[in-house]
């Protein structure tokens, strides 16, 4: 039972084990980008250089939206001068920042064209590299068979080029995909080949990896002696590059070979230490699995509160793994045509009956037709009484469509609640490992926009089918979370009307708050003994919502301005623009903005 929970975890696994390695040099590749795109700025490059550069920036770019972005840029302008290779490397950047993205079917449309490409050129070692990033989108489809024949066409090639890390990364992706797949054996000696080679002694977190996952290989074996040794190795090796997710993933898989060899004490010791870190580091969808361990071990054991108390927490954190995106829009397709084809049948049904009460009146006129005037009626009626019950009938259908829909869309927004949560997850983790680096601020910034688009969809989940937001609740749980978020000794000060507003509106009036009360906390209040801060949004005239922003601070100066954001400057008066307002910022003491956006 812990076993068939767990499992869907692990079948995420070798994504990660793909991305880990790229987790210690984050900070890195961000410096690299911004070079790259210094570069870019000031250098007169020819066309092709620029292409090239272009592509190199969206490589190195943390950030897959920017690198898409990049990429994308790249592509256009390959495409006008007509160079088919970087066409195709555009081609593949493009596909690793979509299934970075989520998108799985752009993904392996970007993959395939450079396959092609890189085929009709005769370009062997990038054809491989094509192979590999098609196998990566088929593991996450949970195609594990075409994942596995993918990395077995890249393999020779890696090898024949003497590629030797490319190829002991296939190698190890493709043991995985062999273990997932339930082939052991080859899973086996896959991890065995990398783990017997040269290159992990320059790379210790592939050994780390190749170790944990020959580990698991022998959980399942029930070789629990190899399998304690390796996955501890893997869990030294791992821990000390503050890989995590790893970490507490071999973690527990140390607390299923206790279990299965029924130490249940050790057992619940290892998935309560995977718990804690998985917790301490935000790694949601490691928190809900290691609590479902948790509550079947203390239920098998009949500790009923602690299991009690773990089922909670994974209530608390349970949401699926599995993409639905795909069954959604197919269930709202049918929901459509369903609907559309009963609200014809009603439309068809009315018409009958208004013909069939138009032949009754004009049969009815003469007294010498009376008895066929009687026994139309009587059919008539019967008729118009069937029609009801099957009006009925239809109508009920819509009613459970509705619902349908309702709850698609409900879900919709409970998923991309969820990523965005995620995504702010993965920014914080990624700004504790970049303490005192310039480059922390930026990820912070970024992290604080996403929590609050994140809030908006949180709002439209607790909210039901209706997909506005009640602007005084959604302001004041912003606010406050800046608020907390940066350590303010004070409370803010809110005169907001109850009013709602769409979807379309709430996003970028999210942003915009954000980035002026983020700019007030970090700004403002030097050697302010007493500082106040108060936001007002009341409704200025039709369809208008006016917002003043005021604090008690040193002001809004050259120097202060200078300090400031100035992409999160231009993204207020962008987003003032996309919301047909304006904003000015009035003179006095401190710092007073106001605005003046459309409400509906």
């Amino acid at each position: 039972m812990i076993r068939s929970t767990y499992f869907l975890y692990q079948r995420l696994f070798c994504i990660i084990l793909i991305l880990g390695c790229c987790k210690t040099v984050f900070s890195q590749n961000l410096k690299t980008a911004d070079s790259l795109i210094s570069i870019l700025k000031s250098k007169k490059l020819t066309p092709v250089e620029r292409t090239k550069m272009l592509s190199w920036v969206s490589w190195y770019h943390p950030n897959s939206f920017v690198s898409l972005q990049y990429a994308n840029e790249s592509l256009k302008l390959a495409v006008e001068i007509e160079d088919l290779q970087l066409q195709a490397e555009a081609w593949e950047i493009i596909g690793h920042a979509q299934r970075n993205l989520g998108n799985s079917s752009l993904s392996f449309e970007a993959a395939f064209e450079s396959l092609q490409i890189y085929e009709s050129l005769g370009l062997l070692e990038y054809q491989a590299a094509s192979y590999n990033q098609i196998a990566n989108n088929y593991i996450l489809e949970k195609d594990h068979e075409m994942a596995i024949t993918y990395f077995k066409k890249a393999k020779p090639i890696f090898l024949d080029f003497e590629l030797m890390y490319k190829y002991f990364s296939t190698v190890l992706n493709l043991g995985e995909s062999y273990r997932l797949n339930g082939q052991l054996e080859l899973a086996e000696a896959s991890f065995l080949e990398v783990l017997e080679s040269t290159v992990i002694e320059e790379n210790q977190i592939l050994k780390g990896y190749a170790l944990g996952n020959l580990g698991m290989v022998y959980c399942s074996q029930h070789k629990f002696l190899e399998a304690n040794k390796n996955l501890k190795e893997a869990i030294g090796i791992l821990r000390a590059v503050n890989d995590w997710y790893s970490t507490s993933v071999y973690i527990a898989e140390l607390g299923e070979v206790q279990r299965k060899k029924g130490a249940i004490s050790a057992a619940e010791t290892y998935y309560l230490e995977a718990y804690a870190m998985a917790k301490k580091n935000g790694l949601k969808e490691q928190v809900r699995d290691f609590s479902k361990m948790l509550t079947n071990l203390y239920e098998k054991n009949e500790k009923y509160a602690k299991a009690l108390s773990f089922q909670k927490t994974y209530q608390t954190y349970q949401d699926s793994l599995v993409n639905k995106t795909n069954i959604k829009q197919i269930e709202q397709l049918k929901s459509g045509y369903e609907i559309n084809k009963r609200e014809s049948e009603i439309n068809v049904l009315h018409i009958k009956n208004t013909s069939q009460k138009r032949w009754v009146i004009g049969l009815s006129i003469g007294v010498f037709v009376f008895l066929v005037l009687a026994y139309l009626l009587f059919i008539g009626i019967k008729k118009i009484r069937k029609a009801n019950v099957i009006l009925s009938e239809q109508k009920e259908i819509i009613s459970k469509k509705e619902q349908e829909k309702a709850w698609l869309l409900r879900e919709l927004n409970h998923r991309v609640k969820n990523n965005l949560q995620m995504i702010s997850s993965l920014l914080n983790l990624q700004s504790s490992k970049l303490d005192g680096h310039p480059a922390q601020e930026a990820i912070i910034t970024g992290k604080n926009r996403v929590e609050a688009l994140s809030l908006v969809h949180r709002k439209l989940y607790q909210e039901g089918v209706d997909t506005r937001i009640y602007v005084k609740e959604y302001v004041e749980e912003l606010v406050l979370g800046l608020f907390h978020g940066y350590n303010a000794h004070f409370e803010p000060e809110f005169d907001i009307d109850d009013s709602s507003v769409s979807i379309d509106i709430a996003i970028p009036l999210a942003l915009i708050i954000n980035e002026l009360v983020i700019n007030s906390l970090k700004y403002a209040y030097k050697d302010i003994e007493k500082p106040k801060f108060k936001i007002s949004m009341k409704p200025n005239g039709a369809n208008r919502l006016g917002i003043e922003i005021v604090d008690n601070g040193i002001g809004f100066g050259d120097l202060t301005q200078k300090k400031s954001n100035s992409l999160g400057l231009k993204l207020i008066d962008s987003l003032i623009m996309q919301l047909e307002g304006k904003v000015e910022k009035l003179e006095g003491k401190g710092t007073h903005w106001k605005m003046e956006i459309k409400s509906k």
